[in-house]
């Protein structure tokens, strides 16, 4: 998808970086969601494949629009997750996908510890209200 000038529309870029433990890399690709998808779906699944698909692994879902021009979601969303990955039980994994724009983001977080993910969803479920 292109602006009127001609240019790619970043907004339909997606970036996907990955966490373990105190390692992190971005994937070697940066996606483009086709014309017409739903953006917010694109983000999830592109979290959510790099997460590890083996049973009981437990997930947690955190998905964020930004709501004024010039919120940065993708810094913060970095630093929880380098956060949530260093102090996290072992086997715990995280995932971000930003678009290209900045303006949505998704942050998937897997762990093998139930009550950690538990724990985790209740912290983030207080955010906000």
């Amino acid at each position: 998808m292109h602006t009127p000038g001609g240019e790619p529309d970043d907004s339909r870029a997606v970036r996907v970086r990955v966490y373990r433990g105190r390692a992190h890399y971005d994937a070697k690709a940066i996606h483009r969601a086709p014309e017409g998808a739903d953006l917010t779906a694109f983000l999830k699944r592109g979290a959510l494949a790099a997460l590890p698909r083996a049973a009981g692994w437990h997930l947690v879902v955190l998905s964020v629009e930004r709501t004024r021009a010039g919120e940065a979601l993708a810094p913060m969303l970095d630093r929880l997750a380098r956060r949530l990955t260093r102090t996290a039980p072992p086997d715990t994994v995280a995932a971000l996908a930003v678009a290209g724009d900045g303006a949505r983001a998704v942050l998937a977080v897997g762990a093998r510890d139930a009550a950690w993910i538990g724990r985790l969803r209740t912290a983030l479920g207080g955010i906000g209200r």
